[in-house]
């Protein structure tokens, strides 16, 4: 998916104007949840989503929704990631 394709995904369903978050290599966060959804797209890098029972790899032009509630770690590879979010 290209960015400008997953800003038009975003409005598509609700959510608001994405911004940019970068993790440092090797991120490992801690498991929690949000009380909002979240709409994301990898930019660059490797971005690890750590649920319960599995963890889901994505790469540059993948994306994924992340609804509130959903206990969760964000992770990122040896190079790091950046993404666009959208929250609703």
């Amino acid at each position: 998916m290209t960015e400008d394709e997953f800003r038009t995904e975003l409005a598509a369903r609700g959510y608001g104007e994405p911004r940019s978050f970068a993790f440092a290599p090797d991120t490992d966060g801690e498991f929690h949840s949000h009380e909002f959804s979240a709409m994301v797209m990898v930019t660059e890098g490797e971005f690890r989503l750590g649920l319960e029972d599995e963890t889901r790899v994505f790469e540059a032009g993948d994306w994924c929704e992340v609804a509130a509630g959903t206990v969760h770690a964000e992770q990122a590879g040896p190079a790091g990631a950046t993404l666009l979010a959208g929250t609703k």
